[in-house]
């Protein structure tokens, strides 16, 4: 009984009577948010995609950065480098399809190698990683080999299923079918020695979930691999008159969970329930001081939910790094927080998320529309069906 004890108040599951957790909870939320010290940048290289998923809300224009805006790009991160201090830069590449436009990322990559190296100094070393969101289908042997040699090594790929459910909702934009390509991609990534990660999600409803048993089995076969993880989240309605029917409630609650058992069964890394339920992990980016959205219109924007949305501008970048921020927007993205919503700070669950699950929504309705009963429900169900 003493040892559990032990365990229980060396892990901070029970505290001392004295110890104030709203203190121990704020400073949580200052040094892993606040004082971030790497620059995260997400770059919209092209609204264009070689996909027509049934679900996807962009309007897929045939728009694509230039090389100015790269240009100006690199400047921004060498002045916030210089102002800020930061010894790391994360960059991501988000569409549309960020793979259309892989010559103008390898050269990017390229030329943020050097001027990160002509920035270091025999005291400091700066260094950069990236990854990319991409739907996997050009992600082929050779394009996947220039991207790890110039350190991109992060991919989320999307995989919505077995063949049948996937090329339903994720079709060429020539409504051909797309699973086999990318299976075949993600097999040639993972019998290389590389070192990167993977992280395989799915958009589910009802209709993709009946083929997670054979999915989930297949991956746990074919790709069992610690440089792949899992995650899911159900398909949501972002304005497509042709997206399926979606879950919602207490119905996805039920598949959550059970989705993490086949993950589990299957031994896989469920991100849902291992990063997903760390402290800060459901604090969304968009809400982070030190995280900007570059677009090919030179806007800078917060959340990649809302693209198209004028309440997600914050600011303008000028050619030569220089950028003109609208204060208010950026305020409203960033400093919403528990702080300000007596809901949040009574939320038993306030460690993940800081009041910061979605501030879209907080900005939109002026509250955090989250169901605690749910919520609670939900990670006990992930507790207890994968550990």
């Amino acid at each position: 009984a003493n040892d559990f004890f032990d365990l229980m108040l060396k892990n901070r599951i029970f505290i001392e009577d004295f110890y104030d957790e709203n203190l121990m909870i704020r400073g949580m939320y200052e040094e892993r948010i606040i004082r971030s010290d790497a620059l995260e940048i997400m770059l919209v290289v092209t609204r264009q995609c070689n996909f027509r998923c049934i679900y996807c809300g962009q309007s897929h224009a045939n728009e694509r950065m230039n090389v100015e805006t790269y240009d100006s790009i690199l400047s921004f991160i060498e002045n916030q480098i210089n102002k800020h201090g930061y010894p790391s830069v994360h960059v991501t590449f988000f569409g549309g399809e960020p793979l259309i436009e892989i010559k103008k990322i390898c050269s990017f990559l390229e030329r943020l190698r050097d001027l990160l190296s002509e920035l270091s100094t025999e005291q400091r070393t700066i260094t950069y990683k990236a990854g990319m969101s991409t739907n996997g289908y050009l992600l082929t042997p050779q394009v996947f080999e220039r991207l790890v040699e110039l350190q991109c090594v992060f991919f989320q790929i999307s995989i919505d299923g077995m063949a049948d459910a996937h090329d339903k909702m994720r079709p060429l934009a020539s409504g051909e079918p797309t699973w086999h390509r990318i299976i075949e991609n993600l097999s040639y990534m993972l019998s290389t020695n590389k070192h990167f990660s993977v992280l395989l999600r799915t958009n589910f409803n009802v209709e993709v979930a009946e083929s997670l048993i054979e999915f989930y089995n297949l991956i746990g076969k074919k790709f069992n691999d610690k440089r792949v993880s899992i995650y899911y989240e159900t398909i949501k309605n972002h304005g497509n008159e042709k997206t399926p029917a979606t879950v919602c409630g207490m119905e996805e609650l039920v598949l959550d969970v059970d989705i993490a058992q086949l993950i589990r069964e299957n031994g896989l890394i469920c991100n849902n329930c291992t990063a997903r339920l760390m402290p800060c992990s459901y604090v969304c980016y968009a809400s982070k001081p030190n995280h900007y959205i570059i677009d090919e219109k030179n806007q800078i924007l917060k959340c990649s939910f809302a693209l198209e949305s004028s309440d997600n501008i914050i600011g303008t970048l000028n050619k030569g790094g220089s950028y003109v921020i609208d204060e208010y927007n950026y305020y409203n993205w960033v400093y919403r927080d528990y702080l300000i919503s007596e809901k949040c700070k009574e939320c038993k669950v306030l460690p993940l998320c800081f009041g910061k699950r979605c501030p879209k929504t907080f900005i939109r309705v002026d509250e955090m529309r989250c169901n605690t009963d749910i919520i609670n429900t939900e990670i006990e169900g992930l507790l207890d069906s994968y550990y």
